[in-house]
């Protein structure tokens, strides 16, 4: 292993809202999954929020500057009062320079892994927000895990859902949730999903396909992206899930109760240029569990 994946901390942004201490929340205990340090940082955002040219008295700065590092020290209470704090290595805070977006994005170059709020207090004064969020999934350096509220207790076994279709793109993700789901000792449960009408529109619109036979072919298709991954974890049990339909759909159902979602930035419609896919982009906005996007 590189020095990047044993040495590098969980990095969490936050700027005060409700999300971004959920995040803390779950950075914390990622932390000890990982047995690494956690990192809790803030941007100060652009020098003025009212454009160039107008002059803001010192008090404006003291101000944001206080609140800043108020929210630093009420982000590392959460950190260390959470049930697995006492087995982080360490909990450090820091102000980072500038605009939310390329600190972070720069902050992500050292990291295990950067966790975020799903949407920050507003476009004055959040540091982060959902562009922010939205952007870090495109351009950061490491995975990123979205968390949209305080994630619950599933009642049911712990898992973790990953999006797995078929190409090269997806196997990162695939890594990472294997990763995880080994950490917590969950199932994984591996969706594929495929689209009559994608299939359909290749030949001719009367033709009748054989669905039956499409399907078989399509649990081939994720039977063998598993196969290396599998082997490396051989004590992860894994349930493979092959649906007909829309694939932000079947995978926001499907993790609904989950302890992680995992996706790759595109899929099999995606190109090189692309930097974050249909189905990662839908999922960035509505899944309801923890949502890790891992770039391919």
């Amino acid at each position: 292993m590189d020095i990047v994946e044993t040495k590098a901390p969980v990095v969490v942004g936050i700027d005060g809202s409700a999300t971004s201490f959920a995040a803390v929340s779950w950075a914390a205990r990622e932390s000890r999954l990982h047995g690494c340090s956690l990192r809790i940082v803030s941007a100060l955002g652009a020098p003025t929020p009212y454009g160039d040219g107008i002059r803001l008295p010192h008090s404006y700065f003291a101000d944001r500057d206080r609140a800043v590092h108020a929210n630093l020290e009420e982000a590392a209470a959460i950190a260390r009062t959470t049930d697995t704090a006492s087995s982080i290595t360490e909990i450090t805070t820091d102000v980072l320079d500038g605009p939310a977006r390329p600190a972070l994005i720069e902050v992500s170059k050292s990291a295990r892994m950067l966790v975020v709020g799903s949407r920050g207090l507003g476009q004055v004064t959040a540091v982060l927000a959902g562009s922010v969020a939205t952007a870090l999934a495109s351009h950061a350096n490491c995975p990123v895990v979205v968390i949209r509220e305080q994630p619950g207790q599933s009642s049911g076994p712990s898992e973790v859902v990953v999006g797995v279709d078929g190409t090269e793109h997806s196997k990162p993700a695939l890594d990472a949730a294997f990763a995880e789901a080994s950490l917590r000792g969950a199932r994984l449960v591996a969706v594929h999903t495929w689209s009559a009408f994608d299939l359909s529109t290749a030949f001719d619109d009367q033709l009748d396909l054989p669905w039956d036979e499409v399907e078989v072919a399509e649990q081939v298709v994720l039977a063998e992206s598993l196969a290396g991954s599998a082997e490396r974890y051989p004590d992860t049990e894994v349930a493979r899930v092959v649906v007909r339909g829309s694939s932000a759909d079947s995978l926001r159902t499907r993790a609904a109760d989950a302890d992680l979602l995992v996706v790759g930035t595109h899929g099999r419609g995606g190109f090189a240029g692309m930097l974050l896919g249909s189905t990662s982009a839908a999922l960035l906005h509505t899944a309801s569990c923890p949502l890790m996007i891992v770039r391919s």
